[in-house]
Formats: structure tokens, C-alpha cells, sequence
């Protein structure tokens, strides 16, 4: 784990809301030296994603990154109740919409009056990290729409604590994960639908084991992912899940769910050989991530509610190795 990032204070009223960052660092530098300084102080895999970054893509991923780091706090860590979390991601899809420059009102393209053009990242915003965000958009030519998604996945955390089978879940997924691939795949110039489709078995599967890897900490904040007819069908309980009873039932619903993510690893990894070798890496690595915690999950018995499942630290530097032989190789491709 890394440094929790301080935001600082959002201004909640009746009529209005002033979310931390408005209207600081107003130079495109500051901005951007904002976000690597966001990209640089928190943890996941992204640390050791960045040292395989290229130097030119670098500042557009970090620039991604605290998007999506902010706006996931917002969501889940903003010290307010679920209705007032709700109008912070509210006030941050506003101002995504004016730095796009849509006008009042307009926050997504299908909303746009018949005949009404706009320029692409054209307005101004009020938050440093979406100005950012507007720069790197139009230097890779990167829509509107994915952006927005991951706000609509943020706001269903608020509201939808429950996912009654896969379709919805699936659903939750194509906002709150796919969004993140695309976003990759326009960085390294990839603009192609079929890479898009591929791209998202790698990131709803990555979700999916970061699910099953938490579903201790998802349940202290009344979420549960696991489909409620996948619980059922299995001979498990709502009820046994809110005592987080481990029994049989348990961990055949487990090992459901962990070969359905193992599966969607497998049929991602055919987009690898369709993309700029750099960026396979970043992929390679994130599917070497999500299958260690599932292995991590297998091993302990599929009993995920005693303890959390984890990757520890010689697989970690192991995987470190092998993605570093990766970009070695990737670099020489890429530069052939």
C-alpha cells in the first residue's frame, strides 16, 4: 500500500458543491505535475505499470490514472453518506462535461441538440486533473464516452449494492472496468472496436478478481458482487453470506467464480499479439496480477472470508522479473 492521498475538503450546500482542487493549479503543468504526483503516491499495480511505460505515453497515463483515482474516491472514500457521495460524482461529471465543452445541460453526446457541433475538449474546467485529462484527450484523440462511464460506475456504487445475476454484473463491469482498456488502447493509438471487445476480458476479469479477493472488505460496505442466483444455485445463502459462514456450498461458488475469471484471462490474452508490444506488457502484467490472486484464492481453499487472499512478496518479484524480460523485448520491437 502506498500514501492515501490527501484531496482536501468538498464544499457540500444545498445549492452547490465546490469539490476539492477547483480552480488550484491553473498551468497545464501544474495540472499534469499534479497527477504524477497522484500517480506516484498511491498503489495497486500501477507503480511498477509505470516503470514500463514509455517516456512519451507516460504523462497521458499518469494523467488517466488520477482521473480515475479521484473520481473512485469520490465514490468510496468521501467522508459524506451515499446521497451526498452521489452529488460529488454528480458535480465531477458536470465539470467533465464543461472541460469537454458540452453545452449547459449536455453530458453526454446523445444528449446534444440535432445540428449542434462542438470541438472535442474545447472548455474549460475547474478541476486540475480534468484539464489534464482535456490535453491528453486531444493529443491521442480520445472520446468523451469512457470517461463518462467510469462516472456512472462510481454513482452505481451509491445506489445498487446488489447484483441479482452475471448479466448484471457483466453490466457493472463494461462501466466500472472496460472504460480502463479503452482508454490504454487510445494512449498507444489503437482506435478498433475488435481490440476494444478483447481488451474488455482482461479488465472485467481483473475486476472480478479483485471481487473475490474482497468480498470481506465489499461486505463492511453493504456491497455484495457475487450474483444472488449464482449464490442460490450453488446451495449457499444470502443469509450464510451476511454471517460470512464458510462452508462445502462456499467454496464450490468460489471456484465457480474463479474459473470464469481464469477464463476471461485466457480469451483476453489473444488481443496481446494485435497491439503495440508496450503496451501487451502492461496487459501481460496486469493478467499475471489477477490470475496470482486467483491462484492465491485456490490455495487457501477457496475460503476468501477468513482470510484475504494475497499475492506475497517473492511471487510479486518474480512477476517483476518476467514482465522486465517482457519489456526488454518489447523495446527492441518496437524500435525495429
Amino acid at each position: 500500500m502506498g500514501e492515501k492521498i490527501v484531496w482536501g475538503e468538498h464544499l457540500v450546500s444545498d445549492d452547490e458543491i465546490v469539490l476539492a482542487g477547483y480552480d488550484s493549479r491553473p498551468t497545464l503543468a501544474e495540472a499534469q505535475a499534479y497527477c504524477t504526483q497522484i500517480a506516484n503516491s498511491h498503489y495497486e499495480n500501477f507503480l511498477i505499470a509505470n516503470k514500463f511505460t514509455p517516456p512519451d505515453k507516460r504523462q497521458h497515463i499518469e494523467n488517466i490514472y488520477a482521473y480515475c483515482r479521484y473520481g473512485d474516491d469520490l465514490g468510496d472514500d468521501a467522508p459524506h453518506p451515499d446521497e451526498v457521495r452521489w452529488r460529488l460524482l454528480d458535480e465531477w461529471e458536470d465539470d467533465l462535461a464543461r472541460v469537454y465543452g458540452f453545452p449547459d445541460g449536455v453530458r453526454k453526446i446523445s444528449d446534444l441538440p440535432e445540428g449542434v457541433e462542438i470541438v472535442p475538449w474545447s472548455g474549460t474546467g475547474r478541476h486540475p486533473i480534468l484539464r489534464a485529462v482535456a490535453e491528453t484527450s486531444t493529443a491521442m484523440k480520445i472520446p468523451h464516452e469512457p470517461y463518462w462511464k467510469l462516472i456512472q460506475a462510481f454513482k452505481m456504487d451509491q445506489t445498487k449494492k446488489r447484483f441479482e445475476n452475471w448479466d448484471e454484473l457483466r453490466r457493472y463491469c463494461y462501466y466500472s472496468a472496460d472504460p480502463v482498456g479503452h482508454l490504454f488502447l487510445y494512449v498507444y493509438g489503437h482506435n478498433d472496436q475488435k481490440m476494444r471487445d478483447l481488451a474488455d476480458y482482461t479488465c472485467t476479469a481483473l475486476q472480478l478478481a479483485n471481487h473475490w479477493q474482497d468480498v470481506s472488505r465489499d461486505l463492511d460496505q453493504e456491497r455484495i458482487y457475487m450474483p444472488v442466483d449464482e449464490i442460490e444455485a450453488h446451495g449457499y445463502s444470502l443469509k450464510e453470506y451476511l454471517v460470512r459462514s464458510d462452508n462445502e456450498a462456499w467454496r464450490k461458488l468460489m471456484r465457480f467464480q474463479v474459473e470464469r475469471a481464469r477464463e476471461w484471462f485466457t480469451k483476453g490474452k489473444e488481443l496481446w499479439n494485435h497491439i503495440d508490444p508496450r503496451l501487451a506488457v502492461d496487459l501481460a502484467m496486469f493478467t499475471m496480477g489477477g490470475e496470482a490472486i486467483l491462484n492465491s484464492i485456490e490455495r487457501q481453499g477457496y475460503d476468501t472470508w477468513r482470510k484475504r487472499p494475497t499475492v506475497g512478496r517473492v511471487k510479486q518479484f518474480m512477476m517483476y522479473l518476467r514482465v522486465r524480460r517482457l519489456w526488454k523485448k518489447a523495446q527492441r520491437e518496437a524500435s525495429a
